[in-house]
């Protein structure tokens, strides 16, 4: 008697809506090879929106207790810049409206509009990891901390009372 079969550990997003399950993925420049038991399928990138890996310890944050700035923050867009040949896709940098709105002091922190499952996004944490630099990451919204999937620089924000 054979070992049941693990559950499908990618969903594949899809830009015309839904998502496909499959046991692996990887990205080349065209698109999304995938394997769903022992067929292998491959998508091409315009169909993709983006690919979502249960979490593992490749791409789990840590509590990484480092002192952060963020004026430190040029490195990081270097980095990225240097890595992808484009700007780092910040979507916050320090306190925004949402976070007066929903009473998060974000003044020390930038949020990064990459989901953390992605080749930019898992490079990006990898770099984090590296320089010791503190993040938590999002991979969807959650009511009142998060929009949707990114990956947040520097300390989680406290609570304003």
């Amino acid at each position: 008697m054979s070992a049941p079969a693990a559950p499908p550990s990618v969903r594949i997003f899809l830009t015309a809506g839904g998502f496909a399950v499959a046991d692996e993925a990887s990205e080349s420049p065209d698109g999304i090879w995938y394997k769903r038991g022992n067929v292998t399928t491959f998508l091409d990138r315009s169909r993709v929106k983006y690919v979502e890996t249960k979490p593992s310890a490749e791409v789990e944050p840590s509590v990484i207790k480092a002192r952060w700035k963020i004026s430190d923050a040029p490195r990081i867009e270097k980095f990225f810049q240097e890595s992808f040949n484009r700007p780092l896709p910040t979507t916050a940098f320090g306190q925004s409206h949402i976070h007066d709105r929903w009473g998060l002091d974000h003044r020390n922190g930038m949020d990064v509009g990459l989901h953390p499952d992605s080749v930019e996004g898992r490079t990006l944490i990898g770099f984090l990891r590296e320089q010791r630099i503190p993040f938590l990451i999002f991979r969807g919204p959650i009511p009142k901390v998060a929009t949707g999937p990114h990956i947040h620089i520097g300390n989680a924000s406290s609570r304003i009372r």
